[in-house]
């Protein structure tokens, strides 16, 4: 039997009543789950916005979660800040992933291949999302999948670090690396250093702060890992009981305390053929290398 015209609008209003329904039960798409790492969420906020250098970039997103300052060495800039030091396998939102060289980390320190970014997941097999600045060279916040620290630490022939820094946690030293801890011999007795000399810093396991100034009340330029290299430029000045000597070093120009130098290359002498030394240890007395 036909349907009548009445029986047809019917139809077609109960058809579109049930198609309505159905999209009205369909499940909305969930809202992407903002991320609960402090650091991970203060980085976020900056994606696709210019923010310079992946270091600063990292100083500044660490600074603004947790309140704590990172320094100006490479690597002992974590461990200014609390940090500690994950594996790969165990690294989670928010820790950092360094590449550098251990026996070039400074705060001049600048070669292919040095780069920090903040994990966002850690993806396991060695793999991450990651949201770092300057990944293209253009200083702007991108995220990457996939990213693997170790190919891109080996492409170069450099070394990975992966960092935790929470709120609140004190500032450490950074443990001693086959590459950063080079074979120093300690201070010799009587060792004579002069203008010029050439010397290492001798603080195994430990920093040697590096100052704008003589003593202990001056401001810290930076940190000198054990083996750094320097060169005598001036000195000595007794000052909080310690003598200091100005040097050249990988960080810059500084005063640190001579107590903490040995010397590895001989002295060169003057045209006049005579050399003054600057100072004469009878002995090695052990003291804080953060002098």
């Amino acid at each position: 039997m036909p349907m009548s015209q009445h029986r047809a609008a019917l139809a077609a209003i109960l058809v579109a009543v049930v198609a309505i329904f159905a999209l009205s039960v369909v499940p909305a798409t969930a809202a992407p789950t903002p991320p609960t790492n402090p650091i991970v969420a203060a980085a976020t906020r900056y994606d696709g916005t210019w923010q310079g250098e992946c270091w600063a970039f990292v100083k500044k997103m660490v600074f603004e979660a947790t309140g704590q300052q990172m320094g100006f060495d490479y690597r002992q800039g974590y461990f200014d800040a609390g940090a500690t030091e994950v594996t790969i396998a165990n690294a989670q939102p928010g820790d950092i992933i360094q590449i550098a060289r251990d026996s070039d980390s400074g705060p001049s320190a600048d070669y292919p291949g040095l780069h920090n970014s903040i994990v966002v997941e850690n993806l396991g097999g060695g793999l991450f999302k990651i949201i770092d600045s300057n990944q293209n060279f253009d200083g702007v916040v991108h995220r990457r999948d996939n990213y693997s620290p170790a190919a891109s630490a080996s492409r170069y022939g450099l070394d990975v670090h992966i960092y935790r820094i929470v709120a609140g946690s004190p500032a450490r030293s950074a443990p001693s690396t086959a590459a950063s801890a080079p074979a120093v011999s300690p201070p010799s007795p009587g060792q004579l250093l002069a203008l010029g000399d050439k010397a290492r810093v001798y603080t195994p396991g430990d920093v040697l702060n590096l100052r704008n100034g003589v003593g202990r009340d001056a401001s810290v330029r930076a940190t000198l890992a054990h083996g750094t290299p320097v060169t005598l430029l001036s000195g000595p000045t007794l000052n909080s009981g310690l003598m200091w000597v100005k040097v050249s070093t990988p960080a810059g120009d500084g005063w640190v305390a001579a107590e903490f130098l040995t010397k590895d290359a001989p002295v060169t002498p003057s045209s006049a053929g005579k050399v003054t030394p600057l100072l004469q240890y009878r002995s090695f007395i052990p003291l804080t290398a953060n002098d």
